[in-house]
């Protein structure tokens, strides 16, 4: 049934209508990777907020600015037009509770793992090696079972690329190679930062903002994490330091 209120539409479908609005207007990603993207408008449009376009220019149709998928508004209780202050105020008006929490933590922790592929992609193009070899860090961060926070995916992603850039210097080795002692570093600095060996050693970027409109809508909207969205690990506790450092500033 299409949801007739933000209520029935729940989390986090306001956050990524908010996202998708927020994207639009100001010319943003909407999430971190293509596939996180894909997936949020495909959760609005199984609740008949929007429906999806086919692949190519399509009359009616907005465009995401960044992703380039096309959608068009169908949720007749708001109109377009009116739509994004409704989940700002919703947003702002849920309380705290645990599942509430729960959520945002379930949310956080996927972006974690999106921010740190697209750094990983982005350092790789940097290098001119394979834009495939991105989704190696996916598996490290599944199949390592490590909690780490987002600037310390990235500083792992980092650490990787040169460790790529100094075999591909041999001259020799194949790409193969080249690309499992990439995956190896990624796991040897995850494994030695999730214990403790660098110390709290991670690349969170200035300003501390996220770039992607779902993530803004995660750490700036639902809940106002600051840095901690980039330092902390993904936790109920995080979320309600979060919380207490927004009512204090109010």
């Amino acid at each position: 049934m299409t949801p007739q209120t933000l209520d029935d539409l729940g989390l986090p479908g306001a956050v990524y209508l908010w996202s998708l609005l927020h994207a639009q207007q100001h010319r943003l990603a909407l999430a971190p990777t293509a596939d996180l993207a894909v997936e949020a408008l495909q959760v609005l449009a199984a609740h008949q907020v929007l429906v999806l376009s086919a692949p190519g220019p399509q009359p009616g149709f907005y465009v995401t600015p960044m992703e380039g998928i096309g959608w068009r508004w169908i949720w007749s209780p708001y109109p377009p037009e009116g739509a994004p202050p409704a989940p700002e105020d919703y947003l702002a008006s849920v309380p705290r509770e645990e599942l509430v929490l729960e959520l945002g933590v379930a949310l956080w922790q996927r972006l974690v793992r999106d921010e740190a592929q697209a750094f990983y992609a982005q350092q790789l193009a940097r290098c001119q090696f394979d834009a495939h070899w991105q989704q190696d860090i996916a598996f490290a961060q599944r199949l390592s079972g490590l909690s780490l926070s987002a600037s310390q995916w990235r500083y792992c992603a980092w650490a990787a690329v040169r460790q790529g850039a100094t075999l591909a210097c041999q001259g020799s080795m194949a790409s193969s190679l080249v690309r499992e002692g990439m995956y190896q570093e990624l796991l040897r600095r995850a494994a030695a930062l999730a214990c403790g060996r660098y110390g709290r050693c991670g690349f969170t970027p200035s300003p501390p903002q996220p770039p992607t409109a779902l993530a803004q809508g995660l750490a700036c909207q639902w809940f106002e994490l600051g840095q901690a969205y980039w330092t902390d690990l993904p936790s109920t506790v995080a979320l309600q330091d979060a919380g207490r450092r927004s009512a204090s500033c109010r």
